[in-house]
């Protein structure tokens, strides 16, 4: 990517008569998004980190597609001053990139909480754990789906049990010696 817009400052400042064209308009829109992100990381709230540099990601992506298109019909920008008459689809286009970016992109980019279980902790059994059958325990104010880690073994309802580890919404449980 790097490459392509060398090749495109290149081919666009040969010219004597350098013309601000849309290219140049979406990259200079990317990179004033990508810094906004940048300075302003800390002080943003956390559910609007990442957006900022999505959307100029995403104008840089935009800047190249109208370029490509730009030498494939082979247009001159210095020689065409009517610049929007395409430019509602290239927002289009834009904002389509960057709607699927931060759909798709952006849940990658955040760091979800893990939670974890601490070793043997204390549980309730409410129901009876029937070999290899589930049943239900009072875990920390809230009743949970739970098997026995040992399969051959049944435990009584009321009794003090181990909360070895979670799997999904399921806990995982032994009796307490």
């Amino acid at each position: 990517m790097y490459f392509i817009f060398i090749q495109f400052i290149a081919q666009t400042t040969a010219n004597s008569s350098f013309s601000f064209s849309p290219p140049w308009l979406w990259f200079t829109v990317g990179v004033v998004l990508c810094s906004t992100e940048f300075f302003l990381a800390k002080k943003l709230p956390k559910k609007f980190q990442n957006i900022a540099l999505l959307l100029g990601i995403s104008a840089f992506v935009t800047s190249i597609s109208v370029w490509q298109m730009a030498v494939f019909m082979e247009v001159d920008w210095s020689l065409t001053n009517n610049y929007d008459e395409d430019f509602p689809i290239q927002i289009v286009y834009w904002m389509g990139i960057s709607l699927a970016s931060v759909i798709w992109v952006r849940p990658g980019l955040s760091k979800s909480k893990k939670t974890v279980i601490p070793d043997a902790k204390e549980a309730k059994t409410i129901t009876e754990v029937l070999p290899g059958k589930p049943g239900k325990v009072l875990y920390e104010g809230s009743y949970w789906k739970a098997f026995c880690v040992d399969k051959q073994m049944a435990i009584a309802p009321n009794q003090k049990v181990s909360v070895l580890r979670r799997e999904a919404n399921t806990l995982i449980i032994s009796p307490r010696q």
